[in-house]
């Protein structure tokens, strides 16, 4: 199958899988600008866990300059993270997130013409990308973004934040223990053994120059950051370091964070000086996407404007056409991977047992271009119930359910009152139910409509044949308010036909307690099970 190609004011992309059988890799390729290019291909090494969710959007910012100077460029979701395959539980993961850099460096060679490699890596996908580059060899520039100098150091400093906010925030009273055998990390499970494994990475005892030159971005207060430099110039690595401190994208939830376009210019800047000349372009003859975990399919939708989504299809097996179809909406500005990947297991899950599940990316949001004229990283782009009416119409079900936490949720909201073929709505912790303008709920605005009009909608859409569930985090702020101010109201949705509210204990808004993960999974998996 072609990758699709998605085409924008900011340069072409092309959605595609690759990598190894059973845990296929999922990614983007930027093609250099038309014209003259460096003949170098960037490949991108993601961090993990809550980094890799902020990244995100900086990195695509990354590589669309990359291509805009004339690289080729790839970045992708290594094994059991993002859209790729896999599981996070899998032994023998720090190996195969190794073997996984070697797989986007040999598409991203056939698919561009490169023949000279860079490597970038922010936090851990530093520490993986110098490791592979010293084992390997073959990487001519490096580019270590606030690198942890072990993966040890990693480890031991998700976990500690993780207890930590255990104990400030006040949702996570009472949350349930995670699974035995290893310790949790900010929405992440790591296993003992991961644990061990990533002990085993220590950039301070490498003993091959990774690069010919390599550039250390310190983001401010970098750990080993001396001792890094030292070994790199013993083993012929060429260091330069530059400081940028200030990453505040990396500690803020993703409607908030802003591109950190000093340090993008820099990378950029540093590739550039380090390979000055072009060559004539290269045509590679075509190359077809691989097999895609689960049978998924990335997918372009929209009548006037690019939309990005990825389908996991229902198991032939038990497809049964009087299933209706999942719409997964993206929750804030999370792209549509879910928080900690949330959707994307769910998906799979679903899809196993027959229903077409589509996770989107509303316009500006992830990978879906923004609108021309309006303003990426919109938690509710003015286009959002078209987006998701778009979504609809390209999930090709008569019978719909919408869903998503946070935003997601309020869009669900949105639909079930008034998509006749919506079905079914769930709503993950909804944040402002009809008045979709985050910044004016949390300024203490009153809305637009009486608050009651919130349950009285909720009774309407079941009324009328919505499935309608609830699923929230004791003081949860959206549903709280409505608590508060529509006490009598809400109490009466208790008991209503085609109407559930489940209340979580111990959960904060974006469910990090992996346990909580695991029981909302269940709870909307049981769900779907039950006769209607």
């Amino acid at each position: 199958m072609d990758p699709i190609e998605i085409r924008s004011a900011a340069g072409r992309k092309q959605a595609l899988y690759f990598g190894a059988h059973g845990r296929e890799l999922f990614g983007f390729f930027h093609p250099p600008k038309e014209g003259p290019w460096r003949g170098v291909g960037v490949v991108l090494v993601n961090p993990f866990g809550t980094d890799h969710t902020r990244a995100d959007r900086p990195y695509r910012h990354l590589a669309e300059r990359l291509s805009a100077a004339g690289f080729a460029c790839l970045r992708f979701d290594a094994s059991g993270t993002g859209d790729s395959g896999g599981s996070d539980q899998s032994p023998g993961l720090v190996h195969d997130w190794i073997e996984d850099i070697g797989h986007a460096v040999e598409e991203l060679r056939a698919r561009s013409g490169a023949k000279s490699i860079a490597l970038v890596g922010l936090r851990l996908g530093g520490t993986l990308a110098a490791t592979y580059a010293a084992e390997h060899g073959g990487i001519d520039s490096l580019v270590l973004w606030s690198p942890c100098v072990s993966g040890a150091t990693f480890a031991n400093e998700t976990i500690k934040l993780h207890k930590l906010y255990a104990r400030i925030e006040p949702q996570m009273a009472g949350a349930p223990k995670g699974p035995p055998g290893g310790e949790e990390a900010l929405g992440l499970f790591l296993p003992n053994q991961l644990i061990e494994e990533l002990s085993g990475l220590d950039l301070l005892k490498t003993a091959r120059s990774p690069a010919r030159r390599t550039l250390v971005i310190d983001g401010g207060g970098l750990a080993g950051r001396d001792g890094l430099m030292a070994r790199l110039t013993e083993l012929g690595a060429a260091p330069v370091l530059q400081s940028h401190p200030g990453h505040k994208f990396l500690i803020m939830v993703s409607h908030r964070g802003q591109v950190p376009d000093e340090v993008l210019d820099s990378i950029v800047g540093w590739l550039s000086s380090s390979h000055p000349s072009t060559v004539e372009a290269v045509s590679p003859p075509p190359r077809p996407s691989g097999p895609a975990p689960s049978g998924e399919r990335a997918i372009l939708y929209g009548r006037s404007r690019p939309l990005f989504g990825v389908l996991t299809p229902a198991n032939p097996a038990l497809r049964d056409s009087g299933r209706p179809g999942i719409i997964l909406s993206n929750a804030g500005c999370v792209n549509r991977s879910g928080p900690h990947r949330i959707y994307v297991k769910m998906a799979r899950r679903w899809a196993a047992l027959g229903f077409d599940v589509l996770r989107v990316d509303l316009s500006g949001i992830g990978d879906s271009p923004v609108e021309p004229g309006a303003t990426e990283n919109v938690t509710y782009p003015p286009s959002g119930v078209e987006d998701l009416g778009e979504a609809m119409r390209a999930l090709g079900s008569p019978r719909v359910i919408v869903g998503g936490l946070c935003s997601g949720g309020d869009y669900a909201y949105q639909l079930g009152a008034s998509e006749p073929g919506v079905v079914g709505a769930w709503l993950l912790n909804p944040r402002t139910f009809a008045v979709l303008e985050l910044a004016a709920v949390e300024s203490g605005a009153l809305p637009g409509s009486p608050v009651v009009e919130v349950p009285r909608t909720l009774q309407r859409m079941a009324g009328r044949g919505v499935d309608t569930l609830l699923v929230v985090s004791r003081n949860d702020p959206g549903v709280a308010y409505c608590d508060r101010h529509a006490a009598e109201e809400m109490q009466s949705l208790a008991g209503l036909k085609g109407f559930k509210r489940i209340d979580l204990e111990g959960a904060d808004h974006s469910f990090t307690p992996v346990a909580i993960q695991e029981r909302v999974s269940d709870l909307l998996t049981a769900y779907l099970a039950q006769p209607r």
